[in-house]
């Protein structure tokens, strides 16, 4: 009960910054269409690195963000139609199976080419392939990775990620390539879930649950990247750590098939769906609010640099890519 009470002044805060930015999302979107979710992260972005995010309001931020975007992604789930989906064909599997060792051997090439530890370098490229922050977290005893490189990497994936769906967002307004297209770049590309929802959205609902889709597809991929992890760095001295299977992920999929029958009435899946839109949102605003710029610069620019190589050759190839041959 008391763990609760210090959560309930955050979630409230969370949630009054969703609604300012849905009621500025309504009030500019005839002149331009950032969509709330973009407005949401840009106004904790700067919260947090000017005013700073006051410690009554961190649980409720901390939770907003790790537990609630769980569940707007499962409840997400009932806004799929797999039958369509799966329309997408073995491509988007196959560059899910290609994007994530690549970008993972790439950070760790260039970790070696600007001198950064091998472990930091691992986890940025994790932390880019996988699923953002929360891929850093889950193999970062994997690897025994040490607590300053999980905090350098965390801060380098989130920052990063923040600033892909602001780009992405401008390139959704502005780029020719389809819904189809736009929805698989983002989920292929983007650090962590809620910055590929959050830039999928910016181009509208289908884009959106393709990019969901997709990006479902390189989380399940923790599972075996942490095996590989695992038997590579604690080879010969008798330990073998595996980070678990996200089950939210097993949730998503299960809520996706049970909508897909068309069991569900209409006006539930309509409510389900708008608690999804909401959860999310105030995810992306957590998310603004964890971002800090300071501890970017003070950990750690060489890796910092790293994430943003491997960042701008991911988004740029897999740009062409998915333009030239989905």
């Amino acid at each position: 009960m008391e763990k609760i009470k210090k959560m309930i002044p955050g979630i409230i805060f969370v949630f009054l910054v969703s609604v300012l930015s849905m009621y500025i999302n309504d009030s500019i979107k005839n002149v331009i269409n950032l969509e709330a979710l973009t407005i949401g992260i840009i106004i904790g972005i700067v919260y947090n690195n000017t005013i700073k995010t006051q410690t009554v309001f961190k649980e409720g931020v901390k939770f907003s963000l790790k537990k609630l975007l769980k569940v707007g992604i499962v409840l997400l789930g009932f806004k799929l139609n797999f039958n369509s989906l799966l329309k997408l064909g073995p491509k988007v599997i196959l560059m899910v199976l290609i994007f994530v060792p690549s970008v993972l051997i790439l950070s760790v090439l260039l970790g070696k080419l600007f001198k950064v530890q091998d472990k930091l370098a691992t986890l940025i490229g994790v932390g880019s392939c996988i699923c953002g922050a929360s891929a850093v977290v889950a193999l970062a005893p994997t690897i025994n990775a040490d607590d300053e490189d999980s905090v350098v990497a965390v801060s380098i994936v989130s920052f990063l990620g923040a600033v892909g769906v602001l780009v992405y967002s401008a390139i959704a307004v502005t780029s020719s390539i389809s819904n189809i297209q736009y929805g698989i770049w983002s989920g292929i590309s983007l650090h962590g879930v809620a910055h590929a929802i959050a830039a999928a959205f910016a181009r509208g609902d289908s884009a959106g649950e393709i990019g969901t889709f997709v990006k479902m597809a390189r989380v399940v991929m923790l599972v075996p990247v942490s095996l590989a992890l695992g038997i590579i760095c604690n080879k010969g001295n008798g330990s073998n750590k595996k980070a678990k299977f996200p089950m939210y992920v097993l949730y998503f999929i299960i809520a996706g098939i049970v909508s897909s029958t068309g069991i569900i009435p209409a006006n539930i899946l309509k409510i389900l769906t708008k608690l999804s839109s909401i959860f999310i949102l105030m995810a992306m605003v957590a998310m603004g609010l964890s971002v800090d710029f300071k501890s970017i610069k003070d950990k750690g620019m060489k890796a910092l640099l790293i994430g943003s190589i491997v960042f701008l050759i991911t988004s740029t190839s897999t740009y062409m890519i998915v333009k030239s041959f989905i």
